[in-house]
């Protein structure tokens, strides 16, 4: 079997401190020598150029492999709880291949089409002006918990049918979720996401047997009936489903908007540019997107043995896909490195490709748009206490813990 040469370290094993804060000149290093790396501590295949990421996202034959990855992680096997929440993921429509996948990214689609989510734009625009109007007066806030986190998090918990008051419980258990991404996650990771996977079950069921006695106008509800009508939907699949939707409603978008934030602050022409010229917005969101991509990392398993840019990929096979690596590949994007809000046709690869491009992607521009604009219109001055900032981890989903900014 053909192996790319060891001669570059895997980067996004423990990740450090100085790779999270800036890791794109490590990966434009990768992607100009080995863009199809083989990492022998990993044990998986890094991809980096566009080219392959894109082919990768869009062939079939790539899949999401959760089976495979239960079969060659010896973990895995030696933990029943594991096992058991791995089968639960994969339950998902993100997790999932056709016809599957097909069938339950129907049953949701019609909550995320962009006429739904221009219906709702205006409440969107509510929200977010009430969270700053809450903090202007004190003349600093922490753009990521008082803001970034609150606005995703209040639309996709009203869409399903979450209380109010229950939604604070959600970040604990999503925070805990998503550190477990890891590609070589240590197990009391696996285990602590494990408890909070069943932590997030126990609070849903109960909520899901209320819609069943008395339906809203809700998206639970909605899928409640999918479910009761026979072959639809699995109750397995409905929770499985409801987990993915408000993790993956509010964590990526919280990250999109204080990378987008973060961006602006640190290059203050394109911040005055767009103050000036605030039509811009519609096209910076992607290049934002683009730029500090809020997914960096998207797995797949190869189902059989084929080629990829001349380095052979065994079936069973791992492959992460390095987003923020191909949307800073400058064979596809101009002075890639450049943040440019002017930037035309920007094809990134933030929300994916293919089959399982992001089902919510015309939500997360909306909010994406909507909190900047409030931002410039509420707090121009708008400025960061400190540039020393922590980030997150895993690497795969990218973002800031703080941003303490003043105004």
């Amino acid at each position: 079997m053909k192996r790319s040469p060891a001669t570059l370290t895997d980067p996004i094993i423990n990740p450090s401190q100085a790779f999270l804060k800036d890791p794109y000149p490590t990966l434009a290093r990768m992607q100009a020598e080995s863009p199809v790396l083989w990492s022998e501590k990993g044990k998986y295949w890094l991809v980096s150029r566009y080219q392959e990421v894109n082919e990768v996202l869009r062939d079939l034959q790539f899949e999401k492999g959760f089976d495979r990855w239960k079969t060659t992680n010896p973990l895995i096997k030696l933990v029943p709880q594991l096992a058991k929440q791995l089968k639960f993921r994969g339950k998902s429509m993100l997790n999932s291949n056709p016809p599957d996948h097909t069938r339950l990214r129907s049953l949701v689609n019609k909550a995320f089409t962009p006429a739904m989510v221009n219906e709702m734009r205006r409440h969107i625009e509510d929200i977010a002006e009430g969270l700053l109007l809450k903090y202007k007066a004190q003349g600093e806030m922490d753009l990521i918990a008082d803001y970034a986190f609150v606005l995703p998090v209040t639309v996709i918990a009203e869409m399903l049918g979450i209380p109010p008051e229950d939604r604070e419980h959600f970040k604990g258990w999503s925070h805990t979720l998503t550190e477990a991404l890891e590609p070589s996650v240590a197990p009391q990771k696996l285990l602590a996401a494990a408890a909070a996977n069943n932590a997030l079950l126990d609070y849903l069921k109960p909520l899901i047997e209320s819609r069943r006695k008395a339906p809203r106008q809700d998206l639970i509800s909605a899928l409640v009936q999918a479910e009761e009508e026979g072959n639809k939907l699995s109750e397995d699949e409905l929770l499985a489903n409801l987990v993915l939707l408000l993790v993956a409603g509010h964590e990526t978008t919280v990250n999109q908007i204080g990378n987008s934030a973060l961006a602006l602050l640190r290059h203050p022409q394109q911040f005055d540019l767009l103050k000036s010229q605030p039509e811009l917005l519609e096209g910076a969101v992607d290049e934002f997107l683009r730029y500090d991509s809020p997914v960096q990392l998207i797995r797949r398993s190869a189902s059989q043995t084929m080629e990829l840019a001349g380095q052979t990929i065994a079936a069973d096979d791992t492959v992460l896909l390095l987003i923020g690596a191909a949307n800073h590949d400058p064979l596809q994007f101009e002075n890639p490195h450049q943040l440019d809000i002017t930037r035309k046709n920007i094809k990134h690869l933030s929300f994916g490709a293919g089959i399982h491009h992001c089902l919510g992607s015309s939500l997360a521009r909306a909010e994406g748009k909507i909190a900047l604009a409030a931002l410039m219109k509420h707090m121009p001055a708008l400025a960061l206490k400190s540039d020393d900032l922590e980030y997150r981890v895993p690497f795969a989903l990218r973002g800031v813990k703080t941003m303490p900014v003043t105004f």
